[in-house]
């Protein structure tokens, strides 16, 4: 079954997360409890609202109102990395231009990826 495409907002908020912004909705009552906390996506519209308890600050509940066409309904979700597979070569003319574009699809064997740094970091801050 071949995979529906997403435009480019949806895709962008799939792959970096969505960008969060506070807003005050008209159309929705006062919360029973705690106080509302309300963001919108910029990109895709989304909209996320939590009730937070006023004492403690503990998110008590969530409730996200997902923009029409961005929820796989039936579907199987892709993973994180095919997202960032498609936003990639809709991008590639674009980072080809500004130089965001590599030559090699591996970095040669003396430099150290981002993850492997990490656990290297981790593994010195364990045994101090």
């Amino acid at each position: 079954m071949a995979r529906r495409k997403l435009g480019d907002d949806f895709l962008a908020c799939r792959t970096y997360n969505h960008a969060w912004d506070k807003f005050s909705p008209i159309d929705m009552d006062a919360p029973w409890y705690g106080w509302r906390l309300s963001l919108r996506c910029l990109r895709c519209g989304t909209e996320r609202h939590d009730n937070i308890a006023y004492t403690t600050g503990e998110v008590m509940s969530r409730r996200y109102i997902y923009a029409e066409g961005y929820q796989y309904k039936g579907e199987d979700t892709p993973k994180k990395e095919v997202f960032r597979e498609e936003l990639f070569t809709k991008l590639r003319a674009e980072l080809k231009a500004s130089h965001g574009l590599g030559t090699e699809e591996k970095p040669p064997n003396n430099v150290r990826s981002i993850s492997s740094a990490k656990k290297k970091t981790a593994v010195r801050k364990k045994s101090a």
